[in-house]
C-alpha cells in the first residue's frame, strides 16, 4: 500500500511545485488586474482612439519605469537585511537609498497620472479628478479628508488616554 502512493503522492507534489513556479514568475492574477485598471480608465474617460493609443504608450512606459523602481528597491532592502552581521554597513546610508527609491517611485506614480491627465479633454480632466480623488480616498470607505466627517465614540475611535 505504501509504495504505491509514494509514487502518486511525488507527482502529485511536482505538479504543485509547477504550478507555484508558474504563478511566481509569470503573475497571472496581477496582469489580469493591470488590464482591468487600464480598460477602467479608458471606459470611464471615454478615451477616443487616439487617446486610448497615447494613453497606452504612456502605462507602458510607466510600468517599466515602475519595476525598474521595484527591482532596485528590493536590491537595496536585500542588501539592507544582509548587512547584520556586517559592522562596516552605514545603515543610515542604506535606508537613505531605499527611501530615495521610494520617493522616485511616488514620483513617477504621480508623473504618470499628470501625463494621463494632459491628454485627456477638459471635460474628461473633470471626471479624471473625480476618479483620482476616490481613489485617494480608497472609495467610499476611505479616510475623512478635510475634515468632512468624524466617526463617532464607539465607531473605530480607541478609548481616551487616562
Amino acid at each position: 500500500m505504501k509504495s504505491k502512493l509514494l509514487p502518486i503522492l511525488l507527482v502529485v507534489l511536482i505538479i504543485l511545485n509547477g504550478v507555484l513556479i508558474f504563478m511566481l514568475i509569470k503573475k497571472p492574477h496581477l496582469n489580469n488586474r493591470n488590464q482591468a485598471e487600464r480598460i477602467f480608465l479608458i471606459e470611464q474617460l471615454q478615451f477616443s482612439k487616439d487617446q486610448q493609443e497615447k494613453f497606452k504608450s504612456l502605462d507602458n512606459i510607466h510600468r517599466r519605469k515602475m519595476m525598474d523602481l521595484d527591482q532596485r528597491i528590493i536590491k537595496q532592502k536585500d542588501i539592507l537585511f544582509n548587512s547584520f552581521a556586517d559592522e562596516t554597513k552605514n545603515i543610515d546610508s542604506l535606508v537613505t537609498v531605499a527611501g530615495n527609491l521610494e520617493i522616485k517611485k511616488e514620483l513617477e506614480v504621480f508623473s504618470f497620472f499628470k501625463s494621463v491627465r494632459k491628454i485627456c479633454t477638459p471635460e474628461q480632466q473633470k471626471k479624471f479628478d473625480v476618479i483620482i480623488d476616490k481613489a485617494i480616498q480608497g472609495g467610499n470607505s476611505g479616510h475623512p479628508r478635510n475634515n468632512e466627517h468624524h466617526p463617532e465614540r464607539g465607531e473605530g475611535m480607541p478609548p481616551p488616554p487616562r
